[in-house]
């Protein structure tokens, strides 16, 4: 089994969507609305969350031989306690090994463990469940000649993570269009052998918008009297995966958009767009 987890995060001091690769340093509190798990960056540790795994990573700030992978589980912890009994698959061609029985203690489930091909690399394992059915797993990894110096890092951790009873039942339920994107500047682009296009939207804080969107070649035309510099307000509305914005334009119709997040990906209109911080307003 591949540990890959959908762990939604956000940051408990501005409770924003804590953003992908974006780094978290000690004090700052992660939540985890749909599993009811908070955490609080212990000192001397910071953290970020692997885009496309999905998967919290915890790294010393004392140290660069060793990190933490952290991540939610709707097994229960007698079902993860078998699991370690055998091999477990942390990543494609990566097994772990237990080098002595997975032991329950004071409602956490705790072992050490070996990694098959690497006699270099060891580490720890954790695993603790609260009352809303979900638990957490968190390994420790590394090097083996330091390892007896973290035993007890992952029993520490463990001090700095609660559960509280879910808030949301979907990935997605609390994404707040509107603050996701206002101020942000949205880019699209698409070649082909025939052509390209672009389409550059700078939305500001006021309210306001700038567009620029250009074809050239076999795209060109396909957008009508929308094209060139355009200007003019804009609103955004949506709470969960779905969303909608509308754009009014100073000297053409307004136009009423379907907006979409998938896989930490925004979608509009249908179209991929990456989304990034500017200073194109005034």
């Amino acid at each position: 089994m591949v540990f890959a987890a959908t762990f939604l995060f956000h940051s408990g001091q501005a409770q924003e969507r804590v953003k992908p690769s974006k780094g978290y340093l000690a004090g700052d509190t992660i939540l985890s609305p749909l599993y009811g798990i908070k955490l609080v960056l212990p000192d001397n540790w910071n953290g970020f969350l692997a885009r496309g795994t999905e998967v919290f990573t915890l790294s010393s700030d004392t140290t660069g031989e060793t990190s933490i992978m952290l991540f939610p589980s709707e097994e229960s912890l007698k079902t993860i306690e078998t699991r370690w009994n055998g091999h477990v698959e942390l990543s494609p061609g990566i097994d772990i090994i237990p080098t002595e029985p997975p032991k329950i203690k004071d409602g956490k489930l705790q072992t050490e463990f070996s990694f098959s091909g690497n006699e270099n690399r060891m580490g720890y394992s954790i695993a603790q469940c609260g009352d809303y059915g979900f638990c957490y797993t968190a390994f420790l990894i590394v090097n083996k000649t330091s390892g007896p110096n973290y035993k007890n890092t992952l029993d520490k951790l463990s001090r700095y993570i609660a559960f509280f009873e879910p808030t949301i039942t979907d990935y997605y339920g609390d994404f707040d269009w509107a603050q996701e994107l206002k101020g942000k500047y949205l880019i699209t682009y698409e070649s082909s052998s025939g052509g390209t296009k672009q389409n550059h939207i700078w939305l500001c804080e006021d309210g306001s918008f700038e567009s620029k969107l250009t074809r050239k070649g076999s795209f060109k035309g396909s957008t009508g009297d929308y094209k060139g510099k355009l200007k003019g307000s804009y609103t955004i509305e949506g709470i969960g995966a779905a969303g909608k914005i509308l754009l009014n334009f100073e000297k053409l119709s307004p136009l009423e958009l379907p907006l979409e997040i998938k896989y930490e990906v925004i979608f509009m209109n249908g179209i991929r767009y990456s989304v990034a911080e500017h200073n194109q307003c005034k």
